[in-house]
Parts: structure tokens; C-alpha cells; sequence
């Protein structure tokens, strides 16, 4: 008997996941051995279980899917990460694509077409939904110029707005009581931002911050 494919579902909305297990329930050769609502419960989750494949969201509290994609694959490389999402934006399928997924599909894909994906991944094999395709290409043949690039485009509006505190030189828990947040949530912001803007602490966070121009444009708001 063939060994079957080992998954994890990561997704914020149950019925989603628990759609996702139903059908794969009836697929004899992928088996769903656990599940995540945030980026940072599928780290822990992939941590322990170490699966083949990962279906991941991209938009989820707590921690994102592209930060997620990015820690897992630190910890676990041989771990493959479908991209399972909504979004098809340059700012969703770059940071994605760089943190490590394989693959990048939409939630309209057909659940034939998906357990094929999955099966590719298994074999570390890409599968792009075309529009995907279409953008990367783009990329590959410079449509988009590299100085045209900012860092500050992978941000999510909430990290935007811990950035614009952090520059504005407040703590975590003063952070946390003007957006009406945890403290450890502001913590898991602070993380996501310094991973995805490639910087080690707060300070250089403060100072890109102001260089870009961040927290002045908030002022003249």
C-alpha cells in the first residue's frame, strides 16, 4: 500500500477546514493529521507533527501566512506549502512566493485539481493558479523594476500601524492600549515586521519607519 500524504490545514475560518477535511476524508492517499486557525498556531502544529504538505491561507490573526511559510520552512525544509487563498495581489503572491510556498492557488480551485497540487507538492512539484502564473512571469521578464520595490508593501495594515507606534516611540503595552490589542499580539506584529523588513530590532524598525516617511504621512492625515 502506498504511503499516504500527510497534511495540515491552516485557515481561520473553520468551516473552511472543516470542508477541506471532509473532502480529503474521501481521498485514499492524503490523510489530514492536524489543523491551525493563525500562522503562529500552524508553527507549533508543523513543528510537532512534521507533515508532508501545508494548505495555507495567507490572511489570519495573530500571524500571517507568508510569516508562517517562512518560519516553517526554516524549521522543517523538507515541509512543502500550498498557498490556499483568495488574494491573488502582488502583495500577497511576492512575499509568499519568497518565504518559501511552492505553490500558490485560489479557494475557487477545483477539489479535483487541489488534491492534485498536493500530490506534486509531495513530489516537490509547483503548481500556480494562471493568473499567479501571469504576475511571475511578469516579474521574471522585469516588469516590475527592483528599485520600484519597497519592503514596506509586504506589511498588513495592522503591522503598518505597530510600525507608525514603534516610530512614534511607544511600548508594547501602550501599543496595545491605543489599538485595543494584547501585548502578546503587539509582540507577534513586532516579530512579522522585523522578519519581513529584514531588520533585527525595533530601533532600526523606528528609523525605517521615519526615513520612509511612515509616520509623517500619518501626521499629515
Amino acid at each position: 500500500m502506498t504511503e499516504k500524504i500527510r497534511i495540515i490545514l491552516v485557515d481561520d475560518h473553520a468551516v473552511v477546514r472543516l470542508g477541506l477535511k471532509s473532502y480529503f476524508a474521501t481521498t485514499p492517499d492524503i490523510e489530514v493529521i492536524g489543523e491551525a486557525s493563525n500562522g503562529y498556531d500552524a508553527i507549533q502544529v508543523a513543528q510537532n507533527l512534521l507533515p508532508d504538505v501545508i494548505l495555507m491561507d495567507l490572511l489570519m490573526p495573530d500571524m500571517d501566512g507568508v510569516e508562517a511559510t517562512r518560519q516553517i520552512k526554516a524549521k522543517s525544509p523538507n515541509t512543502e506549502v500550498i498557498v490556499l487563498t483568495s488574494y491573488h495581489e502582488d502583495e500577497n503572491i511576492f512575499p509568499a512566493i519568497r518565504a518559501g510556498a511552492l505553490s500558490y492557488l485560489l479557494k475557487d480551485i477545483d477539489p479535483d485539481d487541489l488534491s492534485n497540487a498536493i500530490r506534486l507538492a509531495a513530489r516537490k512539484e509547483a503548481v500556480l493558479n494562471p493568473r499567479v502564473a501571469s504576475r511571475l512571469m511578469q516579474e521574471v521578464r522585469g516588469g516590475r523594476r527592483a528599485e520600484d520595490y519597497n519592503p514596506l508593501n509586504e506589511l498588513t495594515d495592522r503591522e503598518m500601524e505597530v510600525l507608525q507606534e514603534i516610530a512614534s516611540g511607544k511600548s508594547n503595552a501602550e501599543i496595545a492600549s491605543t489599538l485595543f490589542i494584547s501585548e502578546k499580539t503587539v509582540k507577534t506584529h513586532i516579530t512579522n515586521i522585523l522578519a519581513k523588513l529584514h531588520l533585527s530590532d525595533r530601533t532600526q524598525a523606528a528609523v525605517l519607519a521615519w526615513q520612509s516617511g511612515v509616520v509623517r504621512r500619518r501626521e499629515s492625515e
